[in-house]
C-alpha cells in the first residue's frame, strides 16, 4: 500500500531533522564531558507522558505559580516567538499580577545601562556597546528585540541575571547567581510574577529549579513552573494530526509544560548556521534594530517566522535551493531532469546587470515585492534574489522558481488580469512548499480573516493597521468571486472569465498584496488537507506541472486549486 500524503509529510520532516542535527553536531565538534552530563541532566528531567491542551489552561497554570521558567534555545527566532506570545497573553487576562521579566541575555552588572534603555535613554545600538553585546552573547538582536520593546511598552520591569563571566562560569554558578537576583528583585516588587526567558540546560531538576528552592533568600519553597519550547521528542511522539498546527500547548505535567511552534529541523538548523556566522563575523544587517511595531494590531499578513542566521560568505546559497527543491519534487514523487534546480541564478546583492530584461514599471514592483516578502523570483529572467536569507524565505523561493521551471509560466503580462493570475499561483506554490517543509507556518484562513474583518468593524483605523483590513476585506471578496464565477465555470469545462478590475484595486494597495493573500487563503486548506489524508500528493503534482504560459490554463489552475478546497 503506497505511503499516504501525511506519511511521506511525516517522513520528511525526520528526514529534514536527521539531516540538520548531523549538521549540528558536526559544527559544534566534540562535546566537552560537562556538555554532555548538562544534556543528560536536563534530558532526564523530560516527563516522558504528555497531553494537548489550551493556552488558557497553560496561563491558568501560570496563575498559581510565582515563578515561571522559560526554557531558550538561543539561535531559534520561534523560541524567543513562543515566549512572547506567552508573556502577551498573560499581560492580556484580566486582573492579571504585575510581571518581571527576567533575562539571561543580560549581566546583572550591566543593569544600569538596560534600565537605560528601558527608559528611551539608551538607543538600541547604545545598548549593545554599552555591555558588548557580540562579544558576550552574540545570538540575533533581532530574535530578541520584540521581547524588550514589549516589555518597554507595557511598563514591565527587565532584570539582567547572568554573571559576570557568563559562560565562562559554571551553569551551577550562573543558577545560584541568577536564583538570588530573583529573590532580591521578587522581594522588591511585592506579588509581581516572575517569568524568566533562560538556557534550556538550565531547566534541569537539579538546576535552577533547585536552586531557587534552596537559595538562603527563599521563602516559599514551592517548585517554579517550567515551560519548555520545540523539544524533539514530544514534536515526533506528538499526534500526526496535530502537525499542522501554528502553536501547540502540552502538559507534561502539573508544573511542566512544553509549547510546539516549528519543526525541530528548523531549531537545529540554526545552531548550524549560528556556529557558522560566529566564524565569519558579524553580519551587518544582523546588528541593525528592525524598529518594529511588536503590539499585535490584528492578523499580521506578512509574518516572518524564521531565523534570520544565514550569511551570504558562509552559506552557498545555489546548493541551498537545490537542496529544498529536491526535497520537494522527491515528496511530491515527481520525477525531474537533474537541470531542473539550475535554472535560476540566485543573487543576494548587485542588481545592478540583473534587471536588465526588466520594463521599468515592473523593476519597482520587484523590488518592493523583496522588502515585503524577503526574496522575490522572477520567471522571465530566471532570477531569485534574496536580500532577507532566511529558512523561510529560501523554502518559499525554492518553491516560487521549481513551479516557474516546471509550468514553463513566464511573466510577460498583458493585462492586470494576467498578472494577478500567475503572481497569485507564484506565491500559492510558494506558501505551499513552505508549509510543507515547516508545517507549523502560519498561514491565515478565510475563518480568521472573516472574524478579524469582524472585529474591526466601527474602528477608526489608520496605517498599518488600516492596510491590514484592506486587504483582509479585498481577499475575502475576491475568494468569493473565484469561487462563485471562475469554479462553477470550470465545473462546466468553460473559460475562467476575466476579474473584474474593482476586485484588483485599492487606493493604497498594489495587487501583490492581494496575491500574497489569497495564495494564503488557498494553501492553508490545501496544506491541512495534506494532513487529514483529504488531498494527495498527486493532486499538488498535477497542478505543479501544468502549463501556465498563457493566462487560459494559469487560470484554469488556480481555479482548480481553490475548487481542490471547496
Amino acid at each position: 500500500m503506497p505511503a499516504t500524503a501525511l506519511q511521506q509529510l511525516i517522513d520528511l520532516q525526520r528526514s529534514l531533522y536527521d539531516r540538520a542535527l548531523s549538521e549540528a553536531r558536526e559544527y559544534s565538534g566534540a562535546e566537552s564531558i560537562t556538555i554532555g552530563k548538562y544534556q543528560q541532566e536536563f534530558e532526564a528531567s523530560l516527563p516522558t507522558a504528555f497531553q494537548t491542551i489550551t493556552e488558557r489552561k497553560l496561563l491558568t497554570a501560570m496563575d498559581r505559580s510565582q515563578i515561571i521558567l522559560f526554557g531558550d534555545f538561543h539561535s531559534h527566532k520561534q523560541n524567543q516567538r513562543a515566549f512572547l506570545r506567552i508573556l502577551s497573553s498573560y499581560q492580556n487576562r484580566p486582573d492579571h499580577a504585575p510581571v518581571i521579566v527576567y533575562l539571561e541575555m543580560f549581566k546583572s552588572k550591566d543593569q544600569v545601562h538596560l534600565d537605560a534603555w528601558q527608559a528611551g535613554k539608551l538607543t538600541d545600538e547604545d545598548l549593545q556597546e554599552a555591555i558588548k553585546y557580540a562579544q558576550t552573547w552574540g545570538f540575533p538582536w533581532n530574535n530578541y528585540r520584540p521581547i524588550l520593546a514589549y516589555c518597554r511598552h507595557h511598563q514591565i520591569p527587565l532584570v539582567g541575571i547572568n554573571t559576570a563571566k557568563g559562560g565562562k562560569d559554571s551553569l551551577e554558578k550562573r543558577d545560584a547567581h541568577a536564583a538570588g537576583i530573583m529573590h532580591k528583585f521578587g522581594k522588591s516588587h511585592g506579588a509581581a510574577k516572575s517569568l524568566c526567558l533562560i538556557g534550556e540546560f538550565h531547566l534541569a531538576d537539579r538546576h535552577l529549579p533547585s536552586a531557587l528552592t534552596t537559595h538562603k533568600s527563599a521563602t516559599n519553597t514551592a517548585a517554579p513552573l517550567r515551560i519548555f519550547a520545540n523539544l524533539d521528542k514530544y514534536f515526533f511522539a506528538d499526534s500526526t494530526d496535530k502537525l499542522h498546527q501554528q502553536d501547540e500547548y502540552l502538559a507534561l505535567n502539573q508544573q511542566t509544560y512544553c509549547v510546539i511552534n516549528s519543526p525541530p529541523w528548523m531549531k537545529w538548523h540554526s545552531h548550524s548556521l549560528c556556529e557558522e556566522i560566529r566564524r565569519v563575523g558579524p553580519i551587518s544587517y544582523l546588528e541593525k534594530s528592525e524598529g518594529q511595531d511588536v503590539i499585535d494590531q490584528g492578523i499580521n499578513l506578512w509574518a516572518d517566522d524564521d531565523e534570520r542566521l544565514y550569511a551570504a560568505e558562509s552559506v552557498d546559497l545555489d546548493q541551498q535551493l537545490r537542496d529544498l527543491q529536491q526535497q520537494i519534487v522527491t515528496f511530491l514523487k515527481i520525477k525531474v531532469s537533474s537541470d531542473i534546480f539550475d535554472r535560476f541564478n540566485i543573487v543576494h546583492g548587485g542588481l545592478e546587470d540583473q534587471l536588465v530584461h526588466m520594463p521599468k514599471r515592473d523593476i519597482s514592483a520587484f523590488l518592493v515585492r523583496a522588502s515585503t516578502d524577503g526574496f522575490a523570483v522572477d520567471f522571465a529572467g530566471r532570477l531569485v534574489y534574496i536580500p532577507i536569507i532566511s529558512i523561510n524565505n529560501m523554502a518559499a523561493a525554492a518553491g516560487q522558481a521549481l513551479f516557474g521551471s516546471l509550468s514553463q509560466m513566464s511573466e510577460n503580462y498583458a493585462d492586470a488580469d494576467q498578472r494577478f493570475t500567475q503572481q497569485c499561483l507564484k506565491y500559492t506554490f510558494g506558501f505551499i512548499t513552505n508549509k510543507l517543509l515547516n508545517p507549523r507556518l502560519p498561514l491565515h484562513s478565510a475563518a480568521q480573516l472573516e472574524t478579524y474583518v469582524d472585529s474591526c468593524k466601527g474602528k477608526k483605523l489608520r496605517g498599518l493597521a488600516a492596510r491590514r483590513r484592506g486587504v483582509a476585506e479585498a481577499t475575502l471578496k475576491l475568494h468569493a468571486w473565484i469561487s462563485e464565477k471562475c469554479v462553477g465555470k470550470l465545473k462546466k469545462s468553460a473559460i475562467a472569465p476575466a476579474i473584474p478590475a474593482a476586485l484588483l484595486k485599492l487606493n493604497y494597495l498594489n495587487s501583490d498584496d492581494l496575491c500574497r493573500s489569497l495564495g494564503q487563503l488557498i494553501s492553508e486548506p490545501i496544506c491541512r488537507g495534506l494532513v487529514s489524508g483529504k488531498i494527495d500528493t498527486v493532486d499538488l503534482q498535477k497542478y505543479l506541472l501544468r502549463d501556465c504560459k498563457n493566462i487560459k490554463s494559469a487560470k484554469e489552475t488556480l481555479a482548480a486549486m481553490i475548487l481542490l478546497i471547496d
